[in-house]
């Protein structure tokens, strides 16, 4: 069932079945309540002025690039691009006033919402006109999120969700246990940009058996397998499935009012930070004719 409402002046758009209730907003494509088993899993803001004020990017779409690009520039078929900053020297999920804070047309359909939104040539410094996609429907117990693009320009294209998560309601998320089926993690600089090395998960990185957190994250791991990670808090379970590359996994030790630090876990599957600059990486090149296709799926279960 879909029902349409309000999240204060935007439309409002809730999924719901037996075992889920999501309610996403159009502006930022922005989810304002996960609940399974009819509790709250997600942490997002709740009125209208603390979305559109608040600094993180709480439960929003993002693009046209998730994580950061290095010096805020890159070169692609011999053209460098340069791209406002809005994090030092560096540009962060898309640059300043990007899709995070925009209104996304929204289509309800017979079993998903449909949210689209159009980029122009050169915003934040992007090539190519950019039509993003972004559906959300509900199976069972999971979440499904599928990505689209179209651009008639080449560009880069890497889009994900900021979806936090706090399964039972904890004082903080370091005190949960995950595991992340991980081949590595990236070594970074002091402004989380990729050095182009790639280190073995060790120490506070060694995720692949289930643990306790206990320590602050805020780092991209290589993740071979569809299932990226598991998060288990209290009785309620949470798998993330995707065929993107990498997942980032952040902590929210910095979070901001109205929140407090570690009130909630992001999981956010992406391709690699700094890629453009990286031909090593994967690529995010998008060029003409070709259809971007990806997906996120957070599957909820009780524990025992």
């Amino acid at each position: 069932m879909i029902e349409k409402g309000y999240f204060g002046e935007y439309e409002q758009y809730t999924l719901r079945n037996e075992e889920l209730e999501v309610s996403v907003t159009t502006y930022g494509a922005m989810v304002s309540s996960i609940k399974y088993k009819g509790v709250e899993r997600a942490v997002c803001y709740s009125t209208t002025e603390d979305a559109i004020s608040g600094k993180g990017y709480l439960c929003k779409t993002i693009g046209r690039y998730a994580n950061r690009i290095g010096k805020s520039a890159f070169t692609l078929d011999g053209v460098k691009y340069r791209l406002p900053a809005n994090e030092g020297e560096n540009q962060l999920h898309g640059g300043p006033n990007s899709y995070d804070k925009r209104v996304w047309e929204a289509k309800a359909e017979e079993d998903s919402v449909l949210f689209s939104i159009f980029s122009p040539d050169g915003d934040n410094g992007f090539p190519g006109n950019l039509r993003m996609t972004i559906r959300y429907s509900l199976r069972g117990s999971a979440v499904r999120i599928d990505f689209g693009g179209e651009t008639d320009k080449a560009t880069v294209y890497a889009p994900t969700v900021h979806h936090y998560f706090n399964l039972n309601n904890a004082d903080s998320v370091l005190n949960a246990k995950l595991q992340v089926n991980a081949s590595g993690h990236l070594e970074v600089d002091s402004g989380l940009i990729p050095t182009g090395k790639i280190l073995p998960c060790e120490g506070k990185f060694a995720l692949n058996e289930m643990r306790v957190i206990g320590e602050n994250l805020d780092d991209c791991f290589l993740t071979p397998e569809e299932l990226l990670c598991t998060l288990e808090m209290g009785s309620c379970r949470l798998e993330t499935r995707s065929d993107m590359p990498a997942v980032q996994i952040y902590t929210g030790e910095h979070l901001h009012e109205p929140f407090r630090a570690n009130q909630g876990i992001a999981i956010e599957p992406e391709f690699y930070p700094d890629s453009p600059n990286h031909p090593e990486f994967p690529s995010t090149v998008l060029r003409p004719g070709e259809q971007f296709s990806k997906y996120i799926e957070y599957s909820f279960s009780e524990i025992g």
